[in-house]
C-alpha cells in the first residue's frame, strides 16, 4: 500500500498536465470593424476603376479545433467602393458647354460571411495565418457624382446578388486578460465569380477584390 501511495503522488503532476490537455479551449466571439480597399477586375472598363477606401462591421465566432488550429467564422457587412473621373466634352444641347469633369464614385453593399481555418504560428499565440472560403450576398447599390449622392437604379438587374471567392488573412493576437483579445488582421478577398448578371463587353467578366484591415475584439463567455 505504501509502495502504491508514492507511485500515486509521483503520477500527480504527470495527471494534472494530461488533465489540462484534454480541457477543451473556449470559443471565442467576437466585433469587429475595419477598413476595406477594394475595387473590380475582369475587363478593361472595370479596370479603369479605381480602388477607393470604404468600411466593414461584423461578428465572429473562432471554435478552437487543436493547441494551434480553429476554425473561425465572420458575418460582415461590408462595403466594396470605387471610383472613376469622367470627363464629359460637349453637350449636343447646349453650344457653349464647357468640358467638366466628374468624380465618380460607385458603392457595392454586401453582407459577407468568410468561413476559415486560422493556424497560431507560435506557442504564445501571437501571430496567426487563416484562410478560406467567403460568401457575399449583395444587398444595394449606391452611387454619388462629385461627392453627392444621386439616385442609381443601374445595380437592379445588373449585379447578381451572390458573390464568392477565397481569402488569406495575416494577424496578430494582443491578450488583454484571460478572455479578452484583441486582433489586428490585414486580409485579401478575392472574387472568382462573375458578378454581372448583363452581358459584359468582349466576353468579359466583373469580379470583386477588397483588403480589409481589420480591428476585433474577441471574449469568452
Amino acid at each position: 500500500m505504501k509502495k502504491l501511495n508514492i507511485l500515486l503522488i509521483a503520477l500527480l503532476p504527470a495527471m494534472a498536465f494530461a488533465q489540462e490537455e484534454t480541457t477543451p479551449k473556449p470559443i471565442k466571439f467576437g466585433v469587429q470593424a475595419g477598413a476595406t480597399y477594394s475595387g473590380l477586375r475582369g475587363n478593361p472598363g472595370a479596370e479603369e476603376n479605381d480602388y477607393a477606401v470604404d468600411y466593414l462591421l461584423g461578428l465572429s465566432i473562432e471554435v478552437p479545433i487543436s493547441e494551434r488550429l480553429s476554425f473561425i467564422g465572420n458575418l460582415n457587412y461590408e462595403r466594396k467602393s470605387f471610383s472613376r473621373e469622367i470627363q464629359i466634352e460637349e453637350d449636343p444641347f447646349d453650344p457653349i458647354f464647357q468640358p467638366v469633369n466628374l468624380d465618380v464614385r460607385a458603392t457595392l453593399h454586401y453582407i459577407l460571411v468568410p468561413l476559415n481555418l486560422k493556424y497560431y504560428l507560435d506557442p504564445a499565440k501571437k501571430f496567426y495565418v487563416n484562410g478560406g472560403l467567403f460568401a457575399g450576398f449583395f444587398l444595394d447599390n449606391t452611387l454619388k457624382v462629385d461627392g453627392d449622392k444621386v439616385e442609381d437604379e443601374s445595380g437592379d438587374g445588373i449585379f447578381k446578388t451572390l458573390d464568392f471567392g477565397l481569402n488569406l488573412g495575416l494577424g496578430m493576437r494582443i491578450p488583454l486578460d484571460n478572455k479578452n483579445d484583441l486582433n489586428i488582421e490585414l486580409r485579401d478577398n478575392l472574387g472568382l465569380v462573375n458578378i454581372s448578371d448583363v452581358p459584359v463587353m468582349d466576353d468579359g467578366t466583373v469580379k470583386t477584390n477588397s483588403v480589409n484591415l481589420i480591428v476585433s475584439w474577441q471574449f469568452g463567455l
